[in-house]
């Protein structure tokens, strides 16, 4: 494992194959590389590389737009996706495929909760990662699904993972009740457009083994894509 620091983000590279492969970049609260690498073996995983990204201000740097509070006081979603994103494609990305022996055969954009979300906003404005993959993703986000029904992807899209855990719609608070029924919504949308798509149900709620639930949508893009 190879680390690299952007501020206070940290990098880590996995490099797993040698020559041509895969090379998935998965955002998460926390560094968990080893684990969601012990879910991919768990679940069958064919060969790639990883890059975790961990240590972002999360709420901030990870929301498309200002919203104001939805689960806390402390919410704070700032709307810093397209600065966090320059810095992803015109710092990140480069400086980690440096350190490869060769280019990736394509790339994935993981992430869990609203990393998820994030990850499919790229798809709207990045032709940078071909797949996409948001496990537990914050589809609730207000103005998110009537914002992709209403834009155009940046990229020809080779495939789309999202899930949900089947407890997560069971929330008292109005706005996350309806995660789960705007997580299928999507993958409906994307679907409609050609778009090679796979909506799963998890059990448990939201918090429920992260990393085998991204590790599932690892799986399932590099078998069905």
């Amino acid at each position: 494992m190879q680390e690299l620091r952007f501020g206070h983000r940290r990098v880590c590279l996995y490099h797993l194959v040698n020559g041509p492969a895969p090379l998935v970049y998965s955002i998460d609260y926390h560094e968990n590389g080893q684990l969601l690498l012990d879910a991919c073996k768990q679940v069958g995983c064919s060969g790639f590389n990883l890059v975790t990204i961990s240590g972002l201000h999360w709420n901030q740097e990870l929301s498309p737009w200002p919203v104001e509070t939805v689960v806390s006081k402390d919410d704070n979603f700032a709307g810093e996706a397209a600065q966090w994103l320059s810095l992803l494609t015109g710092e990140v990305v480069p400086q980690v495929e440096q350190l490869l022996d060769l280019p990736p055969t394509w790339r994935m954009l993981a992430g869990y909760s609203l990393a998820g979300l994030f990850a499919v906003w790229t798809a709207f404005h990045s032709d940078l990662f071909t797949r996409f993959l948001s496990a537990s993703g914050s589809m609730w986000y207000p103005g998110w699904l009537e914002y992709a029904r209403e834009h155009e992807l940046a990229v020809s899209l080779h495939g789309i993972y999202l899930s949900v855990g089947e407890q997560e719609s069971t929330s008292r608070n109005a706005v996350l009740h309806t995660v789960g029924q705007r997580t299928r919504a999507l993958a409906e949308l994307m679907a409609e457009r050609g778009i090679p798509s796979h909506f799963e149900l998890n059990p448990g709620n939201h918090f429920k083994n992260p990393p085998l639930r991204v590790a599932k949508g690892i799986c399932w893009l590099l078998e069905n894509t």
